[in-house]
């Protein structure tokens, strides 16, 4: 697959995966970027993880990769291998670091998960299944597609039902107990049919698939509100969000309830006079009030109020439009310390970052990036004194840093380029 092809797969509308790798080739490098569409931040503040999309097909699968933010090198050790097409990988904290992660692949639809131990900084990465290989020098942890999850037998109602990841899966979210009554939530969303799998996670994060909920297809990302806990939802096929919350079942009650811990709520429209195109990434304010969501017809972040209203309910509008730069792309919200927050957003055509004060709905600064800026990751590591953002460069198979410390000469500029 050339460049190109790779490009249009990712980047036109990410609803189909446009080849087949299988477990072949040479293993992934644990030292080299290969299409990376993603980054995580991990919660000790010590690491980024890097999704290496393997776009091209020159290694046996995706990859994950782990960068030490205070050397910006690979950390040795770290790195695994996923099935083709791998979306970001979605982590669940207990007690301030990373225990368990999810990778979605979209070559397989199927879920992996990891286990992580010992020293945050460096930690020891596991998978069911999984065996180090060591190919050409380079050692990495493969994680056996025959024990990924892809589809799970149930019984309701005295009935055998079978759930599953879904078509084309990509974003994922941890959505974490609000009470003693109710699980850790892992909710994967799946592009092609629109279904959100709901998994239930026990104290390690080992993952039980429990119900499937059909949305729009074209299913892109998920955003939980800190406030109420909603997640809202952003789908390639309508220019709507959909609100979703977690229910307490009760089978004597509702002994047919398709998904046992969520529901639809709510649907929030957007006029076809703000977006032709339909939303992409989607992530909701620090003070749960705000939703912003990152379009590409025309490249501009919407701005919705999600705040209760007098009645008590969310306001559910849309109150601003901010024009980008072209190729709108993941969108990051960073807090000021003051109650209010800095809005990045990637823009993939414009090789830049755009900075957005949603208070003023303007763009107050630009931030010139390596070439295809898509995912990114902010880590704020007092430690460390680091406090930057991390931006995944598609086409130039590196991940950007950029400064977000104020008092810094270099505010606002990409300081390093990672390969």
């Amino acid at each position: 697959m050339t460049r190109t092809l790779a490009l249009a797969a990712l980047l036109s509308s990410l609803v189909a995966t446009a080849c087949t790798g299988g477990e072949t080739g040479p293993a992934h490098p644990t030292d080299r970027l290969d299409y990376p569409v993603a980054v995580t931040a991990d919660p000790s503040g010590a690491l980024v993880w890097v999704t290496s999309g393997n776009f091209d097909l020159a290694w046996r699968g995706g990859a994950i990769l782990a960068i030490d933010v205070a050397t910006n090198r690979f950390v040795p050790g770290s790195a695994f291998e996923v099935g083709g097409f791998p979306g970001p990988l979605t982590l669940l904290e207990r007690d301030g670091r990373a225990v368990a992660g999810y990778v979605l692949s979209r070559d397989e639809d199927a879920l992996y998960q990891v286990g992580f131990s010992g020293d945050p900084a460096a930690p020891v990465v596991t998978c069911a299944g999984g065996k180090s290989s060591a190919d050409a020098g380079t050692k990495i942890l493969h994680c056996d597609a025959d024990e990924a999850f892809d589809s799970q037998k149930v019984s309701r109602d005295g009935e055998s039902e079978e759930l599953t990841v879904g078509g084309d899966p990509y974003g994922a979210l941890v959505r974490l107990g609000r009470s003693e009554s109710e699980p850790d939530l892992l909710l994967t969303g799946a592009m092609i049919d629109g279904n959100v799998a709901t998994w239930t996670l026990d104290a390690d994060g080992a993952p039980t698939l429990a119900g499937n909920l059909d949305l729009f297809n074209g299913l892109y990302a998920m955003a939980e509100s800190p406030t109420d806990g909603r997640v809202y939802t952003t789908t390639k096929s309508a220019n709507i969000f959909q609100v979703l919350q977690i229910v307490h079942p009760d089978p004597d009650v509702e002994p047919d309830l398709v998904n046992p811990w969520l529901a639809i709520v709510a649907q929030v429209v957007v006029p076809e006079a703000t977006a032709v195109d339909r939303a992409r990434d989607i992530a909701v304010s620090s003070d749960g009030t705000r939703l912003y969501a990152t379009y590409r017809a025309p490249s501009s972040l919407v701005i919705v109020d999600i705040s209760d209203d007098a009645a008590g309910s969310p306001a559910d509008r849309v109150i601003a439009k901010v024009p980008l730069a072209s190729g709108a792309g993941d969108v990051v919200v960073v807090p000021n310390g003051d109650g209010t927050d800095r809005v990045y957003v990637s823009c993939y055509y414009a090789d830049r970052v755009e900075v957005v004060d949603p208070l003023r709905a303007q763009v107050i600064a630009g931030i010139p990036t390596g070439d295809g800026p898509f995912g990114m990751a902010y880590v704020d590591n007092a430690d460390l004194g680091v406090k930057r953002l991390y931006v995944a460069h598609f086409s130039d198979d590196s991940v950007g840093v950029i400064e977000l410390d104020p008092a810094s000469p270099y505010y606002h500029t990409e300081v390093a380029e990672i390969r």
